[in-house]
């Protein structure tokens, strides 16, 4: 899919084009009509596309939809989440791992507000959160990512490998009072 830009003063003004027509990318911000623009340019910037493609499908089609929440600011990080994420991929589960779209210090207005709004529409339309709480403390924004969940009345699965088992409590209740040790634990209650 291509995506435009046109000469205005909002950064975040993204649109894609469909049966001829122009359509806002973020329908949190800017609605679902067509518009009309003048003097619009292409998007070339392959880090931005990415981003605006995964917001557009988050999720493959005709699978159950897994968001992986957790944090993702080192290798170790990453490397659990993808390995995660793979295993439930090799299951047949279709997941949302925010870590495949990289923002940096270079990154633009529009690439940074395509990733908030491509991880809140992915969790609006998952079937299950997954919550990596790994650590002497839960990352902050997984504890966003579980309390949006939560107030859609997503399934949470909260999942801690560390041997430091202290979760906070209103947390723990978030998600039943259950964490999970093992990715196959939860791969066990996804399939019953």
């Amino acid at each position: 899919m291509k995506f435009y830009k046109c000469n205005d003063n909002d950064p975040l003004y993204a649109l894609y084009q469909k049966d001829n027509l122009y359509y806002p990318v973020f329908i949190e911000k800017y609605g679902t009509e067509p518009v009309e623009v003048k003097d619009i340019y292409e998007i070339t910037d392959e880090e931005t596309i990415l981003a605006l493609n995964k917001y557009m499908q988050p999720y493959e089609p005709n699978k159950p939809k897994i968001y992986m929440a957790g944090p993702l600011f080192n290798e170790g990080d990453t490397y659990s989440n993808k390995l995660n994420s793979d295993a439930l991929r090799a299951k047949g589960f279709t997941t949302f791992l925010p870590q495949e779209v990289i923002i940096t210090d270079e990154s633009s207005e529009l690439l940074i507000a395509a990733c908030v709004y491509m991880d809140l529409k992915a969790i609006y339309t998952c079937d299950y959160l997954i919550a990596n709480c790994n650590g002497l403390e839960m990352d902050s924004g997984t504890a966003a990512e579980i309390g949006i969940a939560y107030a859609l009345n997503k399934k949470i699965y909260l999942y801690k490998s560390d041997v430091r088992r202290y979760l906070n409590n209103f947390v723990l209740g978030l998600a039943e009072n259950k964490v999970y040790q093992t990715i196959q634990e939860i791969i066990e209650q996804l399939e019953k």
